[in-house]
């Protein structure tokens, strides 16, 4: 069958959107793993030549900054449940405030500490302070799963029926053409519409739908390397496969997050509990730490 006619999809005449996203999301990944090397190679540093004390001058100013930060992330959930807080400035900057700390806090904490314990008291706030960390990771992980983007509004189980609804309706033209790609997705769909019987069961099929849709996503491709096209419409042919395989993406990504979304939503809740005893754990802790500190 020719791919020209199933795709009817001309060429582009500059980078499409998605070749332009994936460039910009390869350049904020590089971004990323450089300010990470960076920040590693500033600690080894650190740690090794220890070229300040964490009691006075720069050292003490490091700690006085990250435990100011740390005590700021009390600042969100006091502003989310304090009547007359209300009127203060949109929630998303709290929230984005609350972000940034939780990342920046622990960090100047770390280097204050010239990534040293030197006291009973200091190990357990850096423990205290390592489980929240480890906490907010996870529930900002959580929290864009259920969430239009990481401070977006939250999202509900008829806008990702609609999203998916969306992104299926796209591909229906080109799937009466190719019905192999069209069984392959229709099975996928079927599959994330399962509901097993028992906690085990549902535990096992909620977890297993992110490498179920990297395997269906492989066969797809599989699939449509059975609609070939001549060589002399190769780039023709190659616009429209990206720009289809794209909205396939989208639509198993769709599809696996509606599938999901009772169930994320179920463990945020379970993770509020959570992790706000810890920050407060972690509060108490610093304060005591840097009562001794100054005290004895």
């Amino acid at each position: 069958m020719n791919q020209e006619a199933v795709l009817n999809t001309p060429a582009p005449a500059s980078a499409s959107p998605v070749q332009i996203e994936r460039l910009r999301g390869l350049l904020v990944h590089a971004a990323l793993t450089l300010i990470v090397l960076l920040l590693l190679l500033a600690a080894w540093l650190v740690r090794s030549s220890a070229p300040y004390n964490s009691a006075t001058g720069v050292g003490y100013g490091l700690g006085l900054a990250g435990g100011l930060l740390l005590l700021g992330l009390l600042l969100y959930p006091v502003r989310k449940r304090v009547r007359f807080m209300h009127g203060w400035g949109p929630l998303k900057y709290w929230f984005q405030f609350h972000m940034v700390g939780g990342i920046f806090g622990p960090l100047l904490i770390l280097f204050h500490s010239t990534f040293h314990v030197g006291s009973f008291n200091a190990a357990v706030a850096l423990a205290c302070m390592l489980l929240v960390v480890a906490s907010g990771l996870i529930g900002r992980f959580i929290y864009r799963k259920i969430h239009h983007g990481l401070y977006g509004t939250q999202a509900s189980l008829k806008d990702l029926e609609q999203a998916m609804a969306r992104e299926f309706d796209a591909l229906a033209p080109a799937l009466q053409r190719m019905p192999l790609v069209k069984q392959e997705l229709e099975g996928f769909a079927a599959l994330v519409s399962l509901r097993p019987a028992g906690g085990l069961a549902q535990a096992a099929h909620f977890l297993s739908l992110g490498p179920r849709r990297m395997l269906a996503a492989r066969r797809l491709r599989r699939a449509l390397g059975n609609y070939a096209a001549p060589e002399d419409d190769h780039r023709t042919a190659h616009a429209g496969v990206s720009s289809l395989l794209a909205t396939i993406d989208n639509a198993l990504q769709a599809a696996q997050r509606r599938a999901q979304f009772s169930s994320y939503e179920r463990l945020f809740s379970l993770w509020h509990v959570i992790h706000i005893p810890f920050l407060c754990m972690l509060v108490i802790t610093a304060l005591v730490h840097v009562v001794a500190v100054h005290v004895y």
